[in-house]
């Protein structure tokens, strides 16, 4: 003789306070899993978008990434000869020469604040064509700039702040903005674009940190990176920009790491928590095991009627928890000077339901297992 599911399901009524306090429970926990797998997955999404097949970066032979690079003009002129390179309608190259630095800014009373300025050229809307305008103008000579859709994030201050006709001001200049430009989620939407002469001259420069080139046909791409590689009279070095981007986000691995860490923790913590309040749940019902014994009923139905019981009360809070961390999709989060939206994608959302499920079941087994064990006699004289 089996126990019937309304049995379970009519126990979850019968002790109201327990079951909402152990749903709010795996909610909390299973929320926390759901943001922090969402983190990860903003990171990696991040740099997977980033960059097109068709692109190459050029930089220093001895630099490890853009901001310690430098690219002389003779360089320039050599990389521009390629027949390689796509044309635009004008027969021009398509390819962006761009100065990237580091900066500390002031907005308004925001002060000191890390960001990154990429100074560069029109030609950029062209070859990273993911990169376009959403409001005002683009940058231009005079000191006005355009920033990036998580400019603010990374700057950590309010979005207001970086409203057109808003004044920034670095290496001891004013610079208006102007515009606000979205990159498609991809790195650049941290940052700041000015006009690439107006940063060479504020920063002294009198060579590039690296060259944007958009090639003909993608088939050109590999073969092109190996000969740019490969030749002396040009001291740089080629790579596809998505494994550049791809690169990059392999300094956040320890960030990312830490990320899953902790949902792992907090998954632990709610089955340890889970465990805890079931083994009070069945120390509670000990008589009521010897009296479902005593009418028939076996202890594999009463284990199951205990894991029914457990998994309804982790589908609820599973559920919950979901539904609070799906609110912190999009939510805007910084690493360094770099920022990303937080993805609670179908995948992050089904990390957190195999949350809530092991807590639901293996919180459950092994109280019930015990429980079930007890001799007849015992369960019916326990106090």
């Amino acid at each position: 003789m089996r126990l019937p599911i309304r049995y379970s399901i009519r126990n979850l009524f019968r002790r109201k306070t327990r079951t909402a306090l152990t749903v709010a429970a795996v909610a909390m926990v299973t929320a926390v899993a759901v943001v922090m797998f969402g983190f990860a997955r903003g990171v990696l999404q991040t740099a997977k978008d980033s960059g097109s097949a068709d692109n190459i970066v050029v930089m220093d032979r001895k630099a490890a990434s853009m901001a310690f690079s430098k690219i002389t003009l003779r360089d320039l002129n050599l990389i521009k000869s390629l027949p390689q390179i796509a044309r635009d309608a004008a027969d021009r190259p398509l390819i962006s020469p761009e100065a990237l630095h580091q900066s500390r800014l002031d907005v308004g009373e925001h002060k000191g604040r890390p960001a990154t300025v990429r100074g560069v050229l029109p030609e950029l809307f062209e070859v990273n064509r993911k990169v376009h305008m959403v409001a005002g103008e683009r940058p231009s000579s005079g000191r006005k700039v355009a920033v990036g859709s998580l400019a603010h994030a990374t700057l950590g201050v309010p979005e207001q702040a970086l409203a057109t006709g808003a004044v920034l001001k670095f290496q001891n200049q004013d610079w208006t903005i102007v515009g606000h430009f979205s990159a498609g989620g991809t790195a650049l939407d941290s940052e700041i674009l000015a006009d690439l002469s107006d940063v060479m001259a504020v920063y002294q420069r009198d060579s590039y940190s690296a060259v944007l080139i958009k090639l003909a046909s993608v088939s050109d791409v590999t073969p092109l990176v190996r000969a740019l590689n490969d030749r002396n009279d040009v001291q740089v070095k080629a790579v596809e920009e998505r494994q550049y981007y791809r690169g990059l986000a392999e300094g956040f691995e320890r960030v990312i790491l830490l990320a899953v860490g902790m949902a792992i923790v907090a998954a632990i913590g709610g089955l340890v928590s889970g465990m805890n309040t079931m083994y009070a749940s069945v120390l509670s019902r000990v008589r009521e095991i010897g009296t479902l014994k005593v009418l028939g009923f076996k202890s594999g139905d009463i284990v199951l009627s205990f894991v029914v019981e457990s998994l309804a009360i982790a589908a609820l809070g599973g559920a919950l928890g979901c539904a609070a961390g799906w609110l912190a999709n999009g939510v805007s989060a910084k690493i360094s000077t770099s920022a990303f939206t937080i993805t609670v994608d179908q995948q992050a959302l089904l990390a957190g339901a195999c949350v809530a499920a092991l807590i639901g079941l293996i919180g459950a087994l092994p109280p019930a297992l015990k429980g079930a064990r007890m001799a007849i006699t015992e369960a019916l004289h326990a106090n």
